[in-house]
């Protein structure tokens, strides 16, 4: 097997694009986010940080502050590329990284979606 066909990182980092299903029905929105995969370098710093928090948290006797829903939802918008078809209020919800921290805290269907996403090796890469 050629060395190019095993090495991820970079296919991964290129991210690749999902489109959001209805937390209502299930079916396809207009809404697709730009996301880097689980062998990109980014997302593998951003569980380092998370495994980091744990054994401070162990160490400390503090496993009951740990917020694993918001270490999920700092992980994926360090993660996130861009996205489309995010309005607020009517008006363009642009992407940054505190907006993606915001729409992930109170979107746990679209968290969901994005873990089983960049979890699929198969998403970022050709063939």
């Amino acid at each position: 097997m050629d060395f190019n066909d095993l090495a991820t990182a970079q296919s991964h980092g290129n991210g690749a694009e999902i489109n959001i299903l209805s937390p209502v029905d299930g079916k396809p929105t207009d809404v697709y986010i730009s996301i880097m995969g689980i062998d990109s370098k980014e997302w593998r710093a951003a569980k380092k940080a998370q495994t980091s928090q744990i054994i401070s948290a162990r160490a400390d006797g503090k496993m009951e502050d740990l917020d694993y829903d918001r270490m999920d939802a700092e992980a994926l918008a360090k993660i996130t590329l861009g996205w489309k078809g995010i309005a607020k209020e009517g008006k363009e919800y642009k992407f940054s990284y505190e907006n993606a921290l915001s729409l992930y805290l109170d979107a746990p269907a679209v968290v969901s979606q994005l873990i089983e996403f960049v979890s699929n090796r198969e998403n970022f890469t050709n063939g």
